[in-house]
């Protein structure tokens, strides 16, 4: 059975989130849809109220809170809509434009009709791979949850010169990623300038800021 947005609701007012009531709303409001949705198409498999609260809303809350977070974020395979859609929705920055690639066409529908339905005017959601749309939205900052490797994500955006600042989800293993991917053609472009490591539950999240050299 899928929870109600009050459901999502009493699930993020009782956490630890620094949120405002429309902030609040805002994330009740995705979960639901997140959760409506996944019935039709495999979307996510954290489902549940508190399941949503510390495995998506964690991540987009940290994600807000990253100092080299910038206006024009590109965020990478976009899926279930976190961070990207979900970050848009709760950011009070409005000179902040967020934009979504999902090569998946479903995935991408579900995006833009989510979009609508909130009424998002900051956030849009385009069905193409990132090669195709990278040069066209000239990000300054690209963001990417559970994707690929740092080598393969810059491949993917190295045409691009306007961004300089990727931010990704890690988990514990981040180390040996980094040790591994600073012997790759594109892990050598780029350094590491922030990194930020929070814990729920029983898990670990790592979110580094890399930039180009």
């Amino acid at each position: 059975m899928i929870p109600s947005s009050n459901d999502f609701l009493k699930e993020i007012h009782a956490s630890d989130l620094p949120l405002s009531e429309e902030q609040a709303q805002r994330a009740a409001q995705f979960a639901h849809i997140l959760h409506r949705e996944n019935e039709v198409q495999n979307l996510t498999r954290i489902l549940g109220a508190q399941e949503f609260v510390d495995g998506h809303l964690r991540d987009v809350v940290e994600l807000l809170g990253v100092p080299t977070l910038g206006r024009r974020i590109l965020d990478i395979g976009s899926g279930s809509g976190v961070p990207g859609l979900l970050g848009g929705a709760l950011c009070a920055e409005s000179d902040r434009v967020w934009l979504l690639t999902e090569s998946e066409k479903m995935k991408a529908e579900y995006l833009t009709n989510t979009i609508r339905e909130m009424g998002l005017r900051r956030v849009s959601a385009v069905p193409k791979r990132t090669e195709e749309i990278v040069g066209v939205f000239n990000p300054d900052t690209i963001i990417a949850r559970a994707v690929g490797t740092v080598d393969k994500i810059a491949n993917w955006i190295w045409s691009c010169s306007t961004w300089n600042n990727l931010i990704l989800f890690k988990s514990k293993g981040w180390e040996k990623e980094w040790a591994e991917a600073k012997t790759t053609r594109f892990g050598k472009k780029l350094t590491v300038i922030h990194t930020h490591e929070y814990s729920f539950a029983d898990k670990t999240r790592i979110l580094v800021s890399l930039k180009r050299k």
